[in-house]
């Protein structure tokens, strides 16, 4: 009988085998410790400062995590350079789930609005959940006679260069977001930057700038005292707690969608079964009605995206900031 073992491709075969089996014990270990993630405290960095949307939501999700994982789950406010300097730390943990980060869209957004940045949001980090997002208002001063995004439209059309809109700073999300509207929209409006929406409410309520996209919370109030008119909401979906406005896209333009979103990452080359594990703990967390009472009052919606469908909307805001950025004439500072 032929011998199969001494036969080059049976030799081939069982070092194969053997080969495979060694890989299998290897990766045995390396599986088994992932799965009992999180054996020691888990940190999760925040690039802004305590208090701010971002470390509100990351606190929002670390405390009941920590509860349903039984590990300390803890905020540290790595603050700076636009919130980058988190980033780069986050970029450079070991990927052992020990790091986590609250990535914000800003950080998407800030290779093309940034020279010092030395990340890259879509092929440095490792997606987890989407935790929340948020829209910016479409407002205009009480004095402007508009009362709905085809109204604005028409008066920009008809009246070129004389309206401006304010912003919370060159390249920030209501630059953008604003820098979009006008291309779908064809119209052309003033920028005049602030340092933030607190200096932009000053001048837009007192109607030295008429219209402006602006985060809801500092909005909101003004919009119910009738002293700037909503017209619309930059999100795909209305916001629950102002029914009545609606969407930008729901206005004529269908498919716009832009604002403000926070989501938990991990370090490139965080394994599988941590990511899953994560994102197990803080789907309920999420779905919870206690997370969306609690942040409903600033326009803060949950987020419903998993591991696979937060890179894609990364990566697709990847490409879709990078052009907006390119159409606005924007350079990086």
């Amino acid at each position: 009988m032929h011998d199969q073992s001494k036969a080059p491709g049976g030799a081939i075969t069982r070092r194969g085998a053997l080969l495979g089996l060694g890989s299998a014990a290897l990766a045995g270990p390396a599986w088994a410790q992932a799965t009992d993630w999180p054996t020691r405290p888990v940190r999760i960095l925040v690039g802004y400062p305590a208090g701010g949307a971002n470390d509100l939501v990351a606190r929002a999700v670390a405390a009941p995590l920590a509860e349903a994982l039984k590990q300390p789950f803890t905020v540290e406010n790595r603050t700076g350079a636009a919130g980058t300097i988190a980033a780069d730390t986050a970029k450079r943990a070991a990927p052992d789930g020990e790091t986590l980060y609250m990535m914000s869209s800003a950080q998407v957004l800030a290779p093309f609005v940034r020279r010092d940045v030395s990340f890259d949001p879509v092929a440095d980090f490792t997606p987890i959940a989407l935790c929340a997002s948020a829209p910016y208002f479409l407002v205009v001063h009480s004095s402007v006679p508009a009362r709905n995004v085809a109204e604005l439209v028409a008066l920009a059309k008809s009246r070129p260069g004389a309206l401006s809109y304010a912003s919370s700073g060159v390249g920030a999300g209501p630059h953008l977001t604003s820098s979009l509207f006008m291309a779908v929209t064809g119209i052309e409006m003033n920028h005049v930057p602030y340092r933030g929406d607190a200096d932009a409410m000053v001048d837009l309520t007192a109607g030295r700038v008429q219209v402006s996209f602006i985060s809801v919370p500092p909005t909101w109030p003004h919009i119910q005292a009738g002293t700037l008119r909503g017209l619309a909401v930059s999100s795909a979906e209305r916001l629950a707690m102002a029914p009545n406005i609606p969407t930008v896209a729901e206005s004529g333009y269908p498919g716009f969608d832009m604002g403000a979103w926070w989501g938990l990452v991990g370090p490139k080359g965080l394994p599988r079964a941590i990511v899953e594990k994560a994102h197990g703990a803080v789907r309920p967390i999420l779905d919870g009605a206690a997370f969306g009472e609690r942040f409903a009052a600033q326009g803060i919606t949950p987020g419903k995206l998993g591991p696979d469908a937060f890179a894609q909307r990364i990566a697709a805001d990847k490409v879709k900031f990078a052009d907006i950025v390119r159409r606005a004439g924007i350079t990086p500072t």
